[in-house]
């Protein structure tokens, strides 16, 4: 099962943020819903093979916005779709909203708890 995050910063909380996500669905051909103000899901269906995909977004405190890919692609094969659509994920948002740049992402720094102990 594929499990792939990244965390950004700085995000703007707000409107422009909630356009974003929302622009950012769209493009991908995804459902969106909002589970608060702060915290949103998209499903979609990604690659040839037609993989079902869940992207979560977290605004998080210290301006900081979580993305978590996820969906039952192997990462024993490389999970291509998964991590195609987290590499259009981050483009798209860093795209968006301006001044956003990715702090880590868990398919190049490995697991999260490595990057928040450094």
């Amino acid at each position: 099962m594929a499990r792939l995050e990244a965390l950004l910063a700085p995000a703007a909380d707000g409107e422009p943020l909630r356009d974003a996500i929302g622009g950012l669905a769209a493009e991908l051909g995804g459902a969106i819903l909002w589970l608060d103000g702060r915290n949103a899901s998209i499903a979609l269906v990604a690659g040839s093979r037609a993989v079902a995909v869940q992207v979560l977004l977290e605004l998080r405190s210290r301006s900081e916005l979580g993305v978590l890919v996820s969906s039952r692609e192997g990462m024993g094969g490389g999970a291509p779709a998964s991590i195609s659509v987290l590499e259009h994920v981050l483009s798209f948002l860093q795209t968006a909203v301006p001044g956003v740049v990715v702090r880590y992402r868990s398919d190049r720094d490995g697991p999260i708890r490595q990057a928040a102990a450094a």
